[in-house]
Parts: structure tokens; C-alpha cells; sequence
């Protein structure tokens, strides 16, 4: 091989080869060959190639195909030549030629032989798939006839039929398949014909005057599906048979995603389906149960669909064979790896969407179907020692018991004591035990969820799902329940007593067993008063003389039970006293919220709680203080629900404070959050009089008014260099090159000395100087919970107002400064080569799962066990930092909550986006990260009104400053990848890694959520939002229409989205290109800008962004969001670049509008490889489609335009099923925030899939 082939045939200098089998023999040996030199494949390559874009390439492919005498590989190579000519050149093709080329397919599948290997027989079957998407059903009719001839031969014949069959109904109803979407309705009406028999649908193609009917007979596919399963049920399946048989079931796992419910009915092939239920082999097992979770897994039946398809599994006989499946494949944990327990999960799976089925209809009656076995095997899947098995059928219970009717209902009734059991032996924090626990629950989810925090994600799910069974027993069966369930906490709780017997406070642990059973037992007193409380809320206006009687007995048994538990229960252990506060506080705030007697107990229970401790056990003081902190922080949510009621008592009240104070000899810390308390009694004691209350409060306020006004504070914050002066950091860098910190390796071997003890303190004393804290909480405190125009509010503002400009200069003056200390060579006192271990300093420590060495408990003692090396110091002087920003950050958003009174302020924009904005560049990205998070709490609570003079700078910085921190750090992040050092810490790039990825998905969700639609929708649904009775105003301006308005911050946003869709981070880009595709529509119109701002912004979408999709979409890290990328472009070149027409308005009739830019065609055809035709033909389909057409169909005309440019997904290579690799309803439970507990998915969605296709169904049976 001489020289190299070019498309058009010839060669770069050497003759070209002629075709011969050799030739491709040879060619195919030096390419597969590892020792072949790169030039001498990509020769071979290269002459390969040119046989595929030869004329002759038909020609060839059936040459090397059908000679048998060739080896595999030349053959496999000859279907690729044929494949090649189908997929790209048939367009090219006469009628006559196409024709041939079909049947020379058709051929090669009839002429498989059982000695053909695998590879070869489903490259013919793809050869069948892919003219059947391009041709069948148009001029093509009698592919089913082709298959049947073959289905009636032998089993070879048999799996080849089905392969076609199963990958043609993926490609139309399920795979984002380009050239199945342009197909449309005509292929999808073709494979509902041939699977489903006349007598279900009579089918026909419609060409013209003519109906073409593409069935073969009166059976479907499904009836002879069917048929052959019945032959092989029963008996030993084994070798090519069990492989037909479970290539037939695989392909009605397929059918049954989209087929209608008569047809399966009529076919019989679910009840063939069930029979393999019964077998002992496990493959058949798994992949029936996975035809029946296709089934099951449709999102909504209607009632005679349950009635026909549900009912017959879940009466007792059908329950009977289930129960035995179910418990030959319970497994221990030693055989978690065992088919059986996967088995058991599916089981699981397909139990909780029968039920789920069920639910959504009214309980049949007993006499027609008895439910019992089928609930009581629920209830045995929901005690299996897997909670991945369990999590399903306990959210299936929960969901039967939010439905009156099956609340009600006897059956169910009958099951709530094993299950109330169930449910409350489960409440268990697992998330806090070791990782290499030696617990069966732990070692199930351990194996199957790798990172911690998908595994703390499904924990709290679980708990949750808990806690709700719980709540609603005790609120269905309210008497009954409360009693067993207090009772059981009675003696759970004396056996956590029995345990503290044995509690060493000289060698005490934070994590215990003990403390976790406690916690969980506390959790299932909250969940049964979570239920008190629900139905005093439902029966509230409505009650009867009985049920009134009942509240009350249930109200007085439950308090006295309470009561009883704070006196007598002392528990030693500090958190085990905390999480008892917990319980009492949020017993008084609910269950028994106007009940004053009983939140005076919780009062004195609280106070009581406080531990006066001289023990040295550092571990048991940092839990003292924590509960102390905690306690302080329930007093005050106490107060909040009983001021009228405390105020009666304030100045005993104040003594005892004081009285507390002194015993304990607390520090400051203590003493401002009682300090609070007591601010939060005077304010909400709505009986006192408005102008007594005022000047209470004002006394509060007056020593921070003169903090802040002091000269000592004036003086240290005059400047950066007195600020680092007054705080010692200026002590800090000559410090550490003291100890030579620069040349040690591991700091947490380094003991700091007296020097360094000294520095630690006069950092605490200067903090301790600035009035931050004190500011933050009573500012947080009295702006808590308001409503916009209320007294309170009012006395909010008066209360602020005169402080609130000395006080916002030097917190913005504190957070440039603490921003400037994230720049090493900003710190005085630091030589360029202490540079380093200043940036040691800098830098956080945090676990992360699958990244950090040890579970996330080691970690948090190795920091502790720290604390007096040179880490401990470090992180000491971080955590100064730290505390300075957000104290900072929380000031600035909360007087956000003032409303008018701070966003009318004059220059406080401009200060806020040039102290607290602009100075952000130093910030690492987890820090950066902080800052994002802080300002959406000040941007949601601006009102309308001021938001052009007010968010205009602000949101401008921010966006510049996110788009050049995220673009810098991922340039960073990239060639760190590219360019390795052999002592580089793969696990901090990891970490790192991960922190910019959270970073960078933070940020576009921030400006995702301004730009969404339902914004204002949303946000008036949070209880946070104090200034938000405009978001209840339908005629106020939207946070999207006044950015997609204002051309100031326009731009910017745009640059940011553009660069967005680009950072290699799958999941913030996906959140940006559904973000981007919102709103390129809104430009095509005058609506937000108009003139040459808007042409402006028209090209440069046209421009920069439509390039950047386009540049993705060839990148292969994105392969997986190509179809995303796909519809953003289409979106892009329909608004701006193709003829739209105009609905009438008032004042314009009708019209067409003429493309706005030819910008998008012509950047599209400078691709390589596009040419006029090819572009003009795809701006034809995408104007006929319109921005309202189906978005994959959208896609699939931009996909199949750009099929030489895009990546390959991997998905793709081998038709590879991505959908069984995870279990669905695994995913959902791993995900913290999308568990909603009434069974209602909220509003917003990700655009992930669309789903089954069902277009083509739609629109058969719309009639």
C-alpha cells in the first residue's frame, strides 16, 4: 500500500490500489495490528475509506458479504460498505438502484446461517433497521411479509426478526433517533400496525388516494411473540433458545413502553410474560419482571387500563407466586452481588407501580378483588434489611395513605400495625454511621451508591418517607395511635437511659449508637405529633361532638405524656438533650401551639437543659457548647410563637438569663443569643404598646450604634493596612516564617507554640471588637418573618433606618478587605517565598466522598485531633476570614429585608457592586461560591420600582465578575488536566475539580432561576421573601422582563450564557442550554429592546453563540447533550433566520415575516462539508416545523443536517441500552430535593427526554 486514497479516488502521489479482496484483507490487518506504525494505518485507513464513497461501494459491500470464503472481518467490512451507502449516499441513488440495493439487503438476511457469527448476523439486521427508517411504509410495503417468511424458520431466523423488530421500536418510540423523527407518524403508525392484530387496529398507510396495509396477516407481532413464549414455558431453556426467548421478551419490554392497553389484552402476551415468573432461571426471571416494569413504568393508566392490565397481577393467585419469587430472592448480605437480590429490587420496583396504579382510582370493592395479600406483601418488601429494596413499597404506602379512600378502607386499616412498626424502626440517621460499619443496611446502600452525598440523599429520603407513614397513622387512626406510639417511645426511651448508665464523660464520643436511637426515637414522636397536628388542622371547622371529645382526650394524654418526659427524663448526654429539646419545641410551635401553659414547661425545660461542666474532655465541651448554642437558638424560636405570653414574665425572665450567664460564665457568643431572646419577646408581644416597645428595643440598639460610631472601630477600618493591624493578620506571614513553614510538608506534625497561642487570642480579642455578630443576629432577629407594611415592619425600619449608612460603610469596607486577604501578596509582611504557605492557609479543608482518604467521621476527628499544630493555626486564621465575610454577607442581604427604606438609598449600589462585587476576583471558587450564594437573598427582595436604579450595577458587576472568575478557573482547570506533575495531588485536583463544578453550577442556576418564567411564582410561595407583594401583582414588571429590557445588563448576561454552554460541566450546561433556548425567541420581536440594540443582539447570538453550540456539538464531552445543543441552534436559525409568520394583532393584520438576518445560514454553511442544497433543504423542513413544532423533531432535522460535524455518542457506537444501566427509581431517591412528599411532582422539570414517543398514537386515535 503505496499510497493514500483521497475521496475522489486518486492518491497523494502513489497509484491507487485497485479493489480486491486481498487488498481489504491486508488493509484490515495493518489497522487492527497494535505494532502498525501510525502513518501505515492511516494509509489503510485512508484506502478503506475510498471504497466507501465509490461508486462501486453497493457493488463491493455485496461481494465481500456474501463470500462466505472470506474471514468474518472482510465480510463485517462489506456490511459497513452497504451500511455507509444507506445512511449517506442514498438520496444520491436512482429509484432503480435504490430498489436493488434494498433487495440485495433483503438477501443477505435471508441468507444468514446459524454458523455466522453474532457480530455478522446483527449487522445485517442493522442493514434491515436502517432501510426500514428510511423507506418502509413510503415505497416500501412488505418488510412484515419479509419477516414473518423468516420468523417460521429456524431460531437463527427468529433472533434476527426480533433484533429488527425490538431496534426499530426503540429508534421510533424511545431513542432521540434523527432519521425515526423525520419519519414521524407514517413509520410510528407501520410498527403499531404489524405488532398489533386486525382486530385491534385495522392500520393503512395513506399515499395518496391508495392505503397501503403493512401488516402480514391478521396476527401482530405481539400474538406471535406470545406464541413462541408459550412453546418455551415450562421446560429447560438452555443455549440458542434462552437467547431467542430472551430476545423476545426484550423486544416486548420494548412494545409494551408505547402499545395500547387492547392489544396487549387481546394478545395474551402479558399473561406469557407472567409465566416466566415461575422458573428457576434466573436470566428469564430478570428479564420478564423488565417487561413488566416497562409496562407498569407508564406514567399514568387510565381506570379501565388498571381494571385490565393491574388487577389480574394483583389478586391473591397472582400475589401467591409473587410472594414465592419474592422469597426465594431474599438474600443476606454476603450474596449481594447474587441475581436473586436483584431480583428482589425489581420485585420491589414493580410492586410500588402497581400499587401507585392502584391508588390513583378508588379501592375495588372486597367482594370483586381481595387487595389483602397484595398489601400484606408490600409491607413484607418494606422490611427487607435492603432499604433500597424497601424504599420503593414505603413510598407506595405513603402515597396509599394520603388517598382518603384507601385510608379508609378496611383492608388498609388492617395493615397500619406492622406497618406503623416497620416504619419506626426505621427512622435511624444511617448517613452518620462509619462507612465500614459492619450494620446490613449500611453494607446494601454502601454497595449500591457509591458517593456519600447521593447516599446521605437517599437516607434522608428514606427517613422521610418514615416519618410520613408515621404521621399519617397517627393521623388516620389518631386515639389509637398516639397511644402505641408514646407507649413504644416510653420504652425505647428507658432503654437510651439504661444505656447512659455507662456513659464515660472522660472518654466521650460524639457518634453513638445510643445518641442515634435516641435521635431516631425523638423523630417518631415528632412524626406522630406531625399527625396530631394534621388532624387538628383538617377537623378544625368541621368537628363533631365525638371527634371533639376524642382531640381533647388525645390533646390532654399526649401533653401529660410530654410533660412527663421533660421532668423526668435528665439524659447526661448533651446531643441526646438536644434532640429532646427539639421534640418538646416543635410540639409547643404545632401540636399544641396556642397551649402558653405548656410552652412555660418547654421555657423551664430549656433553661434546665444547660450543662455546667468542669470536665477536660475537649470532645464533650465542644458538645456542651453546641447544645448550649442550640438551646439558645429554640429559646428564641419559642418566643417568637409565645411573646404576648412571655412579656407577662420578662424581668424574671431577663434575671434568669442573667443568672445563667453567670453560672456558666459564658462568653459573648452566649450572651448575644439570650441577649436576643429577649430583644424578639419585646418586639412580637404585640400587647405592649407600639412606642414602649420602640424605645425597649432602641436601648438594645444603641450600643451597636455606638460600636460602629466608636473611634476605635473608625481608626481599624480607616484603611486595609490598619484593618490587618487591629485583626493581628499583619502578625500572621512573620509568624509562620518563624517556624519555617514554608518547608514543611505536613503541618499537622508541627506543634505552633505560645507565639502562635498569643496571635490566635489577639485575632479573637480584635474580632470580638467589631460589632459584626451582635449586628447580624439582632438585624436577623427583628427583620425575621415580617410582612411588608405591618407595625412590625415599620418598627423594623425606624428602628434600623439612622444606623444603617455609618454601619453599611465599613461592612463594606470589612468585606473589601477580607476579599483582599484571599491575594497572597496583598497580606503584609509576606515574602514572595512565603507566598505559598499563606495559600496553604487559604485553604479550606473538606471532606468528599470518593476523593478524601476515610469516611467523613475520621475526617472531622483528624481535624479536631489538629488543632494545636500549625493546621489548627492555619485553619484557626481561615475561619477568622471566613467568619468576617459571612457575618458581612448576612448583614447586606438582610437589610435587603427593610425594603424601600434600603433599596432608595443613594450611591449604595454602586458601593455594594464596587466593595462586595468587583473585589471578588481573588476569591477561590469555593468562596466565590458563598458570595453567589448570599446575594440572591438581596436581589429577590427588591422591589420593582427600584430594581433599574438598584440591580442595574449590581447584577452587571455580578455577571461579569461569575463569567470571568468560572471562564479563568476553567482555563485553569483544563490545562492542570493537560499538563501532569508527578508530585501533583491527584486528589486535590479532584477536589477541585468537583468545588468548581458546584461553583459553576450555583452560578447558572442563579441566573437560570431569574430568567425562568414562574420566577415570581415560585418566590411567593417562600415565607423568606419579606418585601414580595409584588410578586402577587400580575401588572408588575418580571425579573425576566427587566434584564431581557435593560441593555446594560443584556449584554453581559448574553456573554455569560454563551460562555456557560461551554464549561465542561454536563449538568450546569444542560441548565444553561434550556435557559438559552427560552429566551432567543424573545428577540425576534420589538417586545424587550428594539432598533440596532436589538439587531445587535441578534447577530450576536447568530454569531457567538449559535458558533458555540455548533463548536459542542462536535466536541465529544458534550455527545451526550448534542440533542440539546441541536434544538439551541434550531431554535436560533428559525427565530432570526427563516420567514416566521405573524398572527393578526391589533392594528397589523397577519403576514409573513421576512428573515431577520441571514447570520445563521451563512455560518452554518461556512461548515465543512455543507453545501447550499443540503443547508437550504434543512431551513425548509425546520420553516414547515416552526418554533412550536416537536423539539425532537427540531433536532433531528439540525442532527441529521450536521451528522458529519457532531461527536459520536457512545450510546450510538453499538446501539448501546442506556436505560437499564439504572434503576430508575433509584435515581429519584438519591436526589435530596425532588422527593415530594404528597405525591405531586412540582411545576419545572429538567428537559432531560422527552420520553416514549407517542406523537404518532396521538395523533392514529384523535379521531
Amino acid at each position: 500500500m503505496t499510497g493514500t486514497a483521497t475521496v475522489n479516488g486518486t492518491s497523494d502521489g502513489a497509484t491507487q490500489l485497485p479493489f480486491d479482496t486481498s487488498n481489504v484483507l491486508r488493509a484490515l490487518d495493518l489497522i487492527h495490528n497494535p505494532s502498525t506504525k501510525n502513518d501505515i494505518r492511516r494509509q489503510a485507513s485512508d484506502y478503506l475509506e475510498s471504497l466507501k464513497v465509490s461508486s462501486e461501494a453497493p457493488q463491493y459491500g455485496f461481494t465481500l458479504s456474501t463470500d462466505r470464503s472470506q474471514p468474518p472481518l472482510v465480510r463485517h467490512f462489506g456490511l459497513s460498505l452497504l451500511s455507509h451507502v444507506i445512511r449517506h449516499e442514498g438520496h444520491n441513488l436512482s429509484e432503480e438502484q435504490n430498489v436493488q440495493l434494498r433487495n440485495c439487503v433483503l438477501d443477505l438476511g435471508q441468507s444468514i446461517q446459524p454458523a455466522d457469527l453474532a457480530f455478522i448476523r446483527n449487522k445485517v439486521a442493522e442493514l434491515w433497521i436502517e432501510l426500514a427508517k428510511r423507506s418502509w411504509a413510503l415505497d416500501w410495503f412488505d418488510l412484515d411479509e419479509q419477516l414473518v417468511k423468516l420468523w417460521f424458520q429456524d431460531l437463527v431466523h427468529k433472533d434476527f426478526v426480533l433484533t429488527v423488530l425490538e431496534s426499530l421500536s426503540e429508534d421510533a418510540f424511545v431513542r432521540d433517533d434523527s432519521i425515526a423523527i423525520l419519519r414521524g407518524r407514517d413509520l410510528n403508525s407501520a410498527l403499531v400496525e404489524v405488532f398489533t392484530s386486525s382486530a385491534n387496529y385495522t392500520g393503512g398507510i395513506k399515499s395518496g388516494d391508495t392505503v397501503h396495509h403493512v401488516r402480514c396477516g391478521e396476527d401482530g407481532w405481539l400474538v406471535r411473540i406470545k406464541q413462541f413464549l408459550d412453546e418455551y414455558n415450562g421446560g429447560q431453556t438452555t443455549g440458542a433458545a434462552k437467547d431467542t426467548v430472551l430476545k423476545a421478551l426484550a423486544t416486548l419490554r420494548s412494545a409494551f413502553l408505547w402499545v395500547m392497553t387492547p392489544a396487549i389484552v387481546h394478545s395474551l402476551a402479558l399473561a406469557a410474560t407472567c409465566n416466566f415468573l415461575t422458573q428457576s432461571d434466573a436470566d428469564l426471571i430478570l428479564a420478564a419482571v423488565d417487561v413488566l416494569l416497562s409496562l407498569y413504568g407508564r406514567p399514568r393508566m387510565e381506570e379501565v387500563e388498571v381494571q385490565a392490565l393491574v388487577h389480574p397481577l394483583v389478586q391473591p393467585e397472582s400475589i401467591l407466586s409473587f410472594q414465592r419469587l419474592y422469597s426465594w430472592s431474599v438474600v443476606s448480605v454476603d450474596e449481594i452481588d447474587s441475581s436473586n437480590y436483584t431480583i428482589s429490587k425489581k420485585l420491589s420496583e414493580l410492586m410500588s407501580l402497581l400499587s401507585d396504579h392502584m391508588c390513583q382510582y378508588v379501592p375495588p370493592d372486597a367482594g370483586s378483588l381481595n387487595l389483602d395479600p397484595f398489601l400484606h406483601l408490600l409491607t413484607a418488601m418494606a422490611e427487607h434489611e435492603s432499604l433500597i429494596v424497601s424504599i420503593p413499597v414505603v413510598h407506595s404506602w405513603v402515597r396509599l395513605l394520603e388517598v382518603p379512600s384507601w385510608r379508609k378502607a378496611p383492608v388498609v386499616q388492617q395493615c397500619v400495625g406492622p406497618l406503623l412498626q416497620v416504619a419506626s424502626q426505621r427512622l435511624i440517621q444511617y448517613d452518620q454511621l462509619p462507612e465500614d460499619a459492619q450494620n446490613p443496611v449500611v453494607i446494601f446502600v454502601n454497595e449500591e451508591i457509591e458517593l456519600f452525598p447521593e447516599r446521605q440523599g437517599f437516607y434522608l429520603n428514606y427517613r422521610k418517607l418514615c416519618s410520613a407513614v408515621v404521621e399519617w397513622i397517627c393521623y388516620a387512626q389518631l386515639e389509637e395511635a398516639m397511644q402505641a406510639v408514646l407507649r413504644r417511645a416510653d420504652e425505647l426511651l428507658d432503654e437510651v437511659q439504661a444505656f447512659e448508665q455507662q456513659l464515660d464523660l472522660d472518654n466521650y464520643q460524639r457518634l453513638s449508637m445510643n445518641v442515634l436511637k435516641a435521635d431516631a426515637y425523638f423523630a417518631m414522636i415528632d412524626a406522630a405529633f406531625k399527625g396530631l397536628d394534621r388532624w387538628q388542622n383538617t377537623h378544625r371547622d368541621n368537628l363533631s361532638a365525638e371527634q371533639e371529645q376524642m382531640g381533647q382526650r388525645v390533646r390532654e394524654a399526649s401533653k401529660a405524656w410530654m410533660l412527663d418526659m421533660m421532668s423526668q427524663r435528665d439524659f447526661r448526654d448533651p446531643l441526646i438533650r438536644e434532640r429532646q429539646i427539639k421534640t418538646a419545641v416543635e410540639v409547643s410551635n404545632r401540636a399544641l401551639q396556642k397551649d402558653t401553659g405548656f410552652a412555660f414547661n418547654v421555657l423551664e425545660h430549656i433553661l434546665s437543659s444547660f450543662i455546667i461542666s468542669n470536665q477536660q474532655n475537649q470532645v464533650y465541651l465542644e458538645a456542651v457548647n453546641e447544645l448550649h448554642g442550640y438551646a439558645t437558638s429554640e429559646l428564641r424560636r419559642l418566643s417568637l410563637q409565645h411573646a404576648d405570653y412571655f412579656v407577662t414574665f420578662y424581668d424574671q425572665l431577663q434575671s434568669k438569663f442573667t443568672d445563667l450567664i453567670n453560672q456558666l460564665g459564658a462568653e459573648e457568643r452566649l450572651q448575644i443569643d439570650l441577649e436576643s431572646t429577649l430583644f424578639s419577646v419585646i418586639q412580637r408581644a404585640t400587647a405592649v404598646d407600639y412606642a414602649d416597645r420602640q424605645a425597649r428595643l432602641q436601648e438594645f440598639l444603641q450600643p451597636i450604634s455606638a460600636a460602629w460610631a466608636s473611634e476605635s472601630v473608625q481608626e481599624s477600618l480607616q484603611s486595609f493596612e490598619s484593618f490587618v493591624h487591629s485583626q493581628a493578620f499583619d502578625r500572621v506571614g512573620p509568624y509562620l516564617a518563624s517556624l519555617r513553614a514554608n518547608e514543611a510538608e505536613d503541618w499537622s506534625l508541627v506543634p505552633y507554640d505560645n507565639h502562635g497561642l498569643q496571635l490566635q487570642q489577639d485575632m479573637a480579642t480584635g474580632y470580638a471588637k467589631l460589632p459584626l455578630r451582635r449586628s447580624r443576629i439582632l438585624l436577623s432577629i427583628s427583620t425575621e418573618k415580617l410582612e411588608e407594611g405591618s407595625s412590625l415592619h415599620k418598627m423594623a425600619c425606624d428602628l434600623w433606618s439612622p444606623m444603617t449608612s455609618n454601619m453599611l460603610s465599613h461592612v463594606l469596607r470589612l468585606t473589601s478587605y477580607n476579599h483582599r486577604l484571599h491575594d497572597t501578596a496583598s497580606w503584609p509582611g509576606v515574602t514572595p517565598q512565603m507566598e505559598p504557605a499563606i495559600q496553604r492557609v487559604l485553604r479550606d479543608r473538606y471532606w468528599q466522598s470518593g476523593i478524601s482518604a476515610g469516611s467523613v467521621s475520621e475526617f472531622h476527628s483528624k481535624v479536631k485531633s489538629t488543632k494545636s499544630t500549625l493546621e489548627g493555626f492555619a485553619s484557626s486564621v481561615r475561619g477568622r476570614i471566613r467568619q468576617n465575610l459571612e457575618q458581612c454577607y448576612s448583614i447586606l442581604h438582610t437589610l435587603g429585608r427593610l425594603g424601600p427604606a434600603f433599596y432608595s438609598m443613594q450611591q449604595l449600589p454602586e458601593m455594594i457592586a464596587e466593595a462586595a462585587i468587583d473585589t471578588a476576583a481573588p476569591l477561590s471558587p469555593h468562596h466565590f461560591s458563598v458570595l453567589i450564594q448570599m446575594l440572591p437573598k438581596l436581589i429577590d427582595e427588591c422591589p420593582p420600582e427600584n430594581r433599574q436604579q438598584f440591580l442595574t450595577p449590581i447584577l452587571a458587576s455580578l455577571l461579569q465578575q461569575m463569567d470571568a472568575k468560572l471562564s479563568t478557573e476553567w482555563v485553569k482547570m483544563n490545562e492542570r488536566k493537560q499538563i501532569k506533575h508527578e508530585e501533583e495531588n491527584l486528589g486535590e485536583e479532584m477536589r477541585d475539580d468537583a468545588v468548581l463544578r458546584a461553583t459553576n453550577y450555583k452560578a447558572v442556576n442563579l441566573v437560570s432561576h431569574w430568567l425562568h418564567p414562574k420566577r415570581e411564582q415560585d418566590l411567593s410561595s417562600k415565607k423568606a421573601i419579606v418585601n414580595g407583594s409584588y410578586l402577587t401583582q400580575g401588572n408588575r414588571q418580571t425579573m425576566r422582563d427587566f434584564l431581557l429590557s435593560n441593555i446594560n445588563i443584556l449584554d453581559r448576561l448574553l456573554v455569560f450564557i454563551t460562555h456557560s454552554i461551554a464549561f465542561r460541566d454536563t449538568r450546569s450546561c444542560s441548565t444553561m442550554l434550556e435557559t438559552a433556548r427560552r429566551i432567543v425567541p424573545e428577540f425576534a420581536f420589538d417586545r424587550f429592546i428594539s432598533g440596532q440594540e436589538a439587531v445587535a443582539v441578534r447577530e450576536f447570538i447568530s454569531t457567538e453563540m449559535l458558533k458555540t453550540a455548533i463548536t459542542c456539538l462536535n466536541d465529544g464531552y458534550f455527545a451526550d447533550q448534542q440533542q440539546y445543543y441541536a434544538q439551541l441552534i434550531a431554535i436560533i436559525w428559525l427565530s432570526y433566520g427563516l420567514p416566521v409568520h405573524v398572527p393578526a394583532s391589533e392594528g397589523q393584520p397577519a403576514h409573513d415575516r421576512p428573515p431577520l438576518t441571514q447570520t445563521p445560514r451563512n455560518v452554518i454553511l461556512s461548515l465543512p462539508g455543507m453545501t447550499e442544497d443540503k443547508v437550504d433543504q434543512a431551513a425548509a423542513k425546520l420553516a414547515h416545523e416552526g418554533l412550536g413544532g416537536r423539539s425532537k423533531k427540531l433536532r433531528a432535522i439540525i442532527l441529521s443536517l450536521l451528522e458529519g460535524v457532531r461527536g459520536v455518542r457512545l450510546s450510538e457506537l453499538g446501539k448501546i441500552d442506556m436505560r437499564q444501566q439504572r434503576s430508575k427509581i433509584l435515581e429519584k431517591y438519591k436526589q435530596r430535593e425532588l422527593l415530594d412528599m404528597h405525591g405531586v411532582e412540582g411545576d419545572r422539570k429538567p428537559v432531560e427526554d422527552d420520553g416514549v414517543d407517542l406523537g404518532g398514537l396521538a395523533a392514529m386515535f384523535s379521531s
